[in-house]
């Protein structure tokens, strides 16, 4: 039988928890910027904050990891769920920090709907890991996260059509859908950081059956 790394001899348990809600909080925080531009220095600082955050429990996670006399096997599994967490949490920092930067004047449609999705996928991830504790197969919270991925893959495609359409010939329209271009291609990259999330804690708790 695997060494239940969750039990209450191990202190990963609160670690994960703590970074999940870190991530959530993140991911709603980037949606919310992409639905309302009004305050996005002050929500790109709070996102920058929660990313500080993360990195630290990262760090103290890889710290119990050293400490912590466990099988490699399941010393592979947290390290990998851990920079699972990091990547995510960092490429949801990329988004908000390149908004930030360029200064956009209009929201995006399909940017904005790509960001609820994500919001919505993070949604999935407590109860998962609720499950990796626990018990439960988490197989209905692994088919909507895949099924939103889909979704989230064609608000891309119909994102960068749109913004490329409406660039026209103007040097300036041009360039905006550039900038717009990289804003989705985050969004793509933190959407499959999630999904890698979620593909990890899958693993993790199909050991256990």
């Amino acid at each position: 039988m695997n060494t239940n790394l969750f039990a209450n001899d191990f202190p990963f348990t609160g670690l994960f928890q703590r970074q999940a809600g870190t991530l959530e909080a993140a991911v709603k925080q980037l949606a919310s910027i992409l639905q309302d531009f009004t305050t996005v220095p002050d929500q790109c600082v709070r996102i920058s904050a929660l990313v500080t955050e993360g990195d630290t429990t990262f760090r103290q996670i890889e710290r119990e990891l050293s400490l912590t006399f466990i099988q490699p096997l399941d010393r592979e599994d947290i390290r990998e769920l851990n920079r699972a967490f990091q990547r995510a949490l960092q490429a949801v920092g990329a988004v908000s920090s390149r908004i930030g930067l360029y200064g956009f004047r209009e929201v995006q449609k399909g940017a904005a709907a790509q960001a609820a999705c994500l919001a919505e996928i993070v949604t999935e991830i407590a109860p998962l890991l609720k499950i990796v504790i626990r018990t439960g197969d988490g197989a209905a919270n692994c088919e909507r996260v895949r099924k939103l991925k889909k979704e989230a893959d064609s608000f891309i495609l119909v994102g960068l059509g749109e913004i490329y359409e409406s660039a026209g010939d103007g040097v300036g329209n041009l360039l905006e859908a550039l900038k717009w271009s990289q804003i989705y291609d985050r969004l793509d990259a933190a959407t499959s950081c999630l999904e890698h999330v979620v593909n990890v804690l899958e693993g993790i708790i199909l050991k256990k059956v």
